[in-house]
């Protein structure tokens, strides 16, 4: 049976961290002299009374938690957070259309980066701060944090933990996911600190820093200016973002093994880390080679560029440094490829993530061996784990689920009037939460304001989709999660 009142509290707790976040960004505006101070005054009031309302409701309720609620929680924390978190944009009048607010908010906090601003530069400090913010907080995850940062649910900890990390590949730092919870966002601050530090000493100002360092921690995208990194016109931040999203890349467990543990050679041993470098290295590779050769660059810029985007795109953060549309199409398919592939589980980039390539990979090497030798016991192994039976089949429906998504989104955008390239770029660049598309309707540098409001609609569901992993968001679609056995 579903627990009604632990839902009703623990949105209710979750509606007060977006009521901080609000507050804080008002606060900012407060700072910098704006004078709009209803746009984050609102929503604050309204998320502080709705969870003030919610955790009376939840008051009493049986310290209990199936995984149905756990489900519950995590879609529905994220639709709440969209909802108040697109008021700003409504009520400060930067936004019109409730299509594009939402689409925008949904971006950021599944730190897709996707924009329907056509004048980022003129937008007002405290709507800069709260696009970066939301990129920050769902970075992570926004139970995830919540896990981290309060008091334990008693046993509903690891449920929500579940329900929101459907796809992440996390180690057991800790016999407790709290304490995981905590040691991995301790290093998701770190991380985040380390990278506004670097920018700032690489020739931002502390503002543009600030917002560019927790997009980059979220592999988000979202930046101060409408031409993203390009706007600088410098090589030193473009090689700074590099590092920190090819760090924001990697598995965070894998990160706590490597700086706090020094266990180097675990690291270095991943089997999906390998996976991950030999994609990037090999995209960076060709589009070096081919741009050097078809556009006039030296090869400085050409492995720069190569490896900015390559980074940028399989990372899923997003961020551009120049128009790669006008490259040679070749450059296109790669680029679009790894932007659907993303980086590795247990990280803030989305994609499918490399460790599922690399078990499909496996699973379909090890059919061909049955074939040879129909007898023969042959365990598939990743990172010297033998993988459990069952994974092969979980795998085989994520890609199914995917493909139906991805193909239907795309038709429908098409009955809409959009070019098929950019319908599937578009449908491949929300669900994979990365922002810039490869369209000629809707480019890397574009807005996505151009789109009708069913389009909006139907990518903010898909940016939500991917970022919860598909299932966790369909689960309660199904008339079986309702009933009480």
């Amino acid at each position: 049976m579903i627990n009604l009142k632990i839902i009703a509290q623990i949105l209710g707790t979750l509606l007060f961290l977006e009521a901080i976040m609000l507050a804080a960004c008002l606060g900012l505006g407060c700072f910098y002299g704006e004078s709009d101070y209803a746009a984050f005054a609102v929503p604050t009031l309204l998320a502080l009374v709705l969870g003030i309302i919610l955790k009376w409701k939840g008051h009493g309720a049986e310290n209990r938690m199936g995984r149905r609620d756990g489900f519950l929680i995590v879609s529905m924390a994220w639709i709440v957070f969209s909802v108040i978190g697109m008021l700003p944009f409504l009520i400060g009048g930067h936004l019109t259309r409730p299509a594009a607010a939402f689409f925008e908010t949904m971006s950021g906090f599944t730190t897709t980066g996707s924009t329907v601003f056509n004048n980022v530069d003129a937008l007002p400090h405290s709507i800069l701060f709260w696009r970066s913010l939301t990129h920050w907080i769902g970075g992570m995850g926004i139970v995830f944090f919540t896990i981290a940062v309060l008091p334990q649910m008693g046993a509903g900890d690891l449920k929500l933990f579940s329900a929101e990390a459907t796809g992440l590949k996390i180690g057991k730092l800790h016999p407790r996911i709290t304490t995981t919870a905590r040691w991995l966002w301790s290093l998701y601050l770190l991380l985040t600190t380390a990278g506004c530090l670097a920018l700032y000493l690489g020739g931002m100002s502390v503002f543009d820093a600030v917002n560019h360092g927790l997009s980059t921690a979220a592999t988000g995208g979202f930046s101060t200016h409408q031409d993203s990194i390009g706007w600088f016109h410098s090589p030193t931040i473009e090689y700074i973002e590099m590092v920190f999203m090819f760090l924001s890349s990697i598995n965070f467990t894998l990160l706590y093994l490597f700086f706090i543990k020094h266990r180097w050679r675990d690291v270095f041993s991943d089997g999906e880390l390998r996976c991950f470098l030999s994609l990037c290295l090999f995209v960076i590779l060709y589009t070096a080679t081919v741009i050097y050769l078809t556009e006039d660059f030296s090869p400085e810029q050409a492995l720069r560029y190569a490896a900015f985007h390559t980074i940028s795109l399989q990372s899923t953060s997003g961020f551009t440094s120049c128009d790669f549309m006008a490259w040679h199409p070749s450059t296109w398919m790669l680029l679009l490829f790894v932007t659907g592939v993303g980086a590795c589980a247990g990280s803030t980039s989305g994609g499918i993530k490399c460790i599922r390539i690399l078990t499909a990979y496996k699973v379909m090497a090890n059919e061909f061996r049955h074939i040879l030798h129909p007898r023969a016991v042959l365990p598939i192994r990743i990172s010297r784990t033998v993988l459990a039976p069952g994974v092969g089949t979980t795998i085989f429906a994520f890609f199914t689920a995917c493909f139906i998504l991805l193909f239907s989104s795309a038709a429908i955008m098409m009955c809409m009037g959009i070019p098929m390239l950019d319908a599937v770029s578009l449908s491949i660049a929300a669900f994979s939460n990365a922002g810039p598309s490869i369209g000629h309707a809707v480019g890397p540098l574009d807005s996505w304001i151009v789109l009708p409001d069913a389009a909006l609609w139907l990518n903010s569901f898909l940016m939500l989709a991917g970022r919860l992993e598909i299932f966790s968001l369909l689960l309660p679609f199904i008339p079986g999660f309702w009933r009480d056995n």
